[in-house]
């Protein structure tokens, strides 16, 4: 199905602008979302063989999961999850819905198996996410965990940062089986800031205690938070930030967001976060530095450049608990992510 998809479909589609051959995609998965049926059939056409895996109180079906991006307003968890991925990541969402930058800001670069974007956290705002997904595919209802990527509004100032990740929090602990922050997107100003220990340390400092607040009021378990990080901060500052998620027993690293940084064959690159193939390197090395640094007490996801079994081998080998992509499934289709969990389960009898 790999080939039919890269011969036919992926043609078809890549004459199209990106952002319109991503939004009529995203639109057919978005109507195939209200069939239960439909879910039930694709989960069976798309088996997969992974071996559960416990991690952050969550149970996931194998280790491969749907990076936050694609389906930014929780439109399609349900089908995501049929495909064989092990965990969704939904958004990035904030609080009230934004269009994000100006278009175009998204690129193709086939020959580095590469996109850019420039996307600028285009969403409806967490609370459509929210009642989109309780109607669709709500807690407790699902074939695998599905989290929620929460950020901060383009006008809204980095001093005035925290304000919005406590309202996309609070909103979106109804449904998320875990809650990722968001503070490394290079597309919204003064988001990367949020990496310095001035704004790092109120903003996990705030966010565990409403997360432990909530928790103790509902007589439940606090829900699992992860940090999502940047590839292009220096050790020094991986250091204070890997410190920090300790100190405010955040439960998990994601490894890494798009990257600045510009190391391709292409003659002419846009602006934006480069993801896919260029990024599998410093993905890596960040993963491992987490690992060691952290003294294996924050389990890692990583992310960035996963494009085969043996790439995604390397992150597991590194030292991650879980991996994501997003870029590959562009390029390789529907079939690659059940194809892939299955690979990893014969080639390297994973997990």
């Amino acid at each position: 199905m790999n080939s039919i998809y890269q011969s036919f479909f992926r043609r078809a589609l890549f004459t199209l602008e990106p952002e319109f051959a991503h939004e009529l995609t995203c639109g057919i998965m978005s109507y195939a979302e209200t069939s239960s049926i439909l879910k039930q059939i694709l989960s069976r056409v798309f088996k997969v063989e992974g071996k559960e895996i416990s991690l952050f109180g969550l149970n996931f079906p194998n280790c491969l999961g749907l990076a936050a991006g694609l389906d930014k307003n929780g439109m399609f968890p349900g089908i995501s999850s049929a495909l064989g991925f092990g965990h969704v990541e939904v958004g990035t969402v904030t609080p009230l819905a934004q269009p994000g930058n100006p278009k175009p800001r998204l690129f193709r670069y086939p020959n580095e198996n590469a996109l850019v974007n420039r996307m600028g956290f285009n969403n409806r705002g967490v609370k459509a996410l929210v009642d989109r997904v309780a109607k669709y595919y709500p807690k407790h209802s699902r074939l695998s965990p599905m989290g929620i990527n929460i950020g901060k509004g383009k006008n809204t100032p980095s001093e005035k940062a925290i304000s919005d990740y406590i309202e996309g929090f609070q909103i979106s602990n109804e449904q998320a089986d875990y809650i990722t922050v968001n503070i490394s997107s290079p597309n919204t100003p003064g988001l990367r800031s949020l990496h310095q220990k001035d704004f790092l340390k109120p903003l996990l400092q705030s966010l565990q205690s409403l997360n432990q607040e909530l928790a103790t009021k509902s007589s439940s378990n606090p829900i699992p938070l992860l940090l999502k990080i940047s590839p292009d901060e220096d050790y020094r500052s991986l250091e204070s930030i890997i410190g920090l998620a300790l100190e405010y027993n955040f439960d998990g690293i994601i490894a890494t967001n798009t990257t600045i940084c510009r190391e391709m064959n292409a003659t002419e690159i846009e602006k934006g976060g480069l993801s896919g193939g260029p990024l599998e390197k410093r993905s890596l090395e960040i993963i491992k530095f987490v690992v060691e640094e952290s003294d294996h007490k924050l389990p890692v996801i990583g992310v960035g450049g996963i494009v085969d079994s043996e790439s995604a081998h390397k992150k597991l080998d590194a030292g991650a608990s879980l991996l994501q992509l997003y870029t590959s499934l562009i390029y390789n289709g529907p079939k690659f992510p059940s194809s892939l969990v299955n690979s990893l389960q014969n080639r390297f009898n994973w997990p």
